[in-house]
């Protein structure tokens, strides 16, 4: 018997018989729960399936992820308004009359891939209905830590048509791309949602989404290749990518509504050492804990709640300079662990006068003189902070420096006023994986002991 296409299936019509492999299974996060799959074809076609939940233990006895069945019985209907996974017309019902009779495990690819074009991301901004999936270059990748002690990752990537996306994987789905994925590397992430900030297009993770990194598939091969042929970021020219410290002194003589963030290759000229250079908060509130020796012994206490574990974080004021000028600023946790390669608890434990805490240890005052990429925000007081740091490539060389002030500011997709790497879990909220905390924009310069301005 001859099976009908995934792809023409149609709403309100009977449909035939498919031959199909169930590639994915979820429970939609809606006001009324449902059950739902993803159903491929050879042909590469797919299709969204929904059941009852109340009958989850029913299919779970006759359906099994990645397994290939004859479906029959189904009721076609309109595709979903809301996160829908697939751009389809329709998308099927299932219940207790449909049959999933095993079929050999034929040569149906095991996912499904819908790649969206830069230019389409524009009319899928707060519009729901679709998810997008996505695939580019790694340029940069790293863990951003909110103030809330939320960590997440942010992602850096270059498409084929030489255009850069910013993704972020909220805390639920951080886990999708590790620290062992770097520049040059290929990733494919799915069911992303499209956001925009200060005019930028990015895509953030759902509960859905998914991620491959260097996908060997054949529905990816061809990405590829042509992502390998496309140069990297620094040396496209691309003058809005780096800014000179004089197009961000120029900036702060601005009437700043919000934070600008900006790409800056700078020498740290020095770090000042009459500032406190690490803050300790508590595990539970958040607040500022309180050194207090006892017995020779030094502790750190909260004035509101017992056994705590001391959150130790960096908060080194520094100069920093290039060829157009100079400005003071703040390195925070990830942006200073990232050049002395130790975390602020050890370098407080085991490098510290914990009795003399504006002593800045030899390791931080060595970083002198070292020339960095360096993720900068300017807040709205006009502070500057180090949010990230990359080291410069000796194949390449900064553009910074002949490039009119003014015109090479480069504003990455996403707020980054603190950007830390934490080494201890962090509790997550169910359900908010997607929401912004107010308190991740908030300064931070109050848990500091000093804060600069340009």
């Amino acid at each position: 018997m001859t099976c009908q296409r995934v792809r023409d299936i149609r709403e309100s019509e009977e449909p035939e018989t498919i031959e199909i492999r169930v590639i994915k299974k979820w429970i939609q996060k809606s006001k009324n729960e449902e059950l739902c799959y993803q159903f491929v074809d050879a042909y590469g076609d797919c299709i969204e399936a929904t059941a009852n939940v109340k009958q989850i233990e029913h299919f779970d006895s006759i359906i099994q992820l990645m397994s290939c069945y004859k479906v029959s019985g189904c009721i076609a209907t309109s595709c979903r308004t809301y996160m829908a996974t697939v751009d389809h017309v329709a998308s099927l019902v299932i219940g207790k009359k449909a049959r999933f009779d095993p079929a050999p495990d034929l040569s149906i690819p095991d996912v499904y891939f819908n790649f969206a074009t830069y230019d389409a991301l524009k009319n899928r901004v707060k519009n729901a209905r679709l998810l997008t999936d996505y695939i580019g270059r790694v340029e940069t990748n790293s863990l951003r830590t909110t103030r809330s002690e939320k960590t997440l990752r942010k992602i850096l990537i270059r498409d084929e048509m030489k255009n850069d996306l910013e993704i972020t994987l909220w805390p639920d789905k951080r886990h999708l791309i590790g620290d062992e994925v770097i520049p040059g590397d290929i990733v494919a992430i799915t069911s992303m949602m499209v956001t925009e900030y200060n005019g930028r297009l990015q895509l953030e993770s759902t509960y859905l989404s998914s991620a491959f990194v260097n996908p060997d598939m054949p529905q990816t091969i061809n990405h590829i290749n042509r992502l390998k042929e496309v140069p990297p970021r620094e040396q496209t020219g691309r003058d809005e990518q780096i800014a000179t410290l004089q197009d961000i002194k120029l900036t702060s003589q601005q009437n700043l509504q919000n934070p600008k963030n900006f790409i800056c290759k700078a020498t740290i000229k020095h770090v000042h050492e009459d500032r406190t250079w690490y803050y300790v908060l508590c595990s539970k509130c958040r607040q500022k804990l309180y050194p207090q020796q006892k017995n020779n012994i030094l502790n750190f206490v909260c004035k509101d709640d017992d056994d705590i574990v001391p959150n130790f974080r960096y908060c080194v004021n520094a100069t920093i300079e290039d060829p157009t000028g100079s400005t003071d600023t703040v390195f925070f946790n990830e942006s200073m662990e990232a050049i002395v390669n130790i975390s602020c608890e050890d370098m407080v434990n085991k490098h510290a006068d914990t009795t003399r805490p504006k002593l800045v240890p030899h390791l931080i005052r060595s970083i002198a003189g070292t020339t960095k990429l360096l993720n900068l925000t300017l807040k709205i007081d006009k502070q500057v902070v180090v949010n990230s740091v990359n080291n410069i490539a000796s194949t390449t060389d900064t553009q910074s420096t002949n490039t009119a002030p003014g015109t090479s500011v480069f504003t990455p997709a996403t707020p980054v006023p603190k950007s830390t790497i934490s080494k201890r879990t962090v509790t997550e909220t169910p359900g908010r994986e997607g929401e912004k905390d107010e308190n991740d924009i908030n300064d931070e310069k109050h848990h500091c002991y000093g804060s600069y301005k340009m």
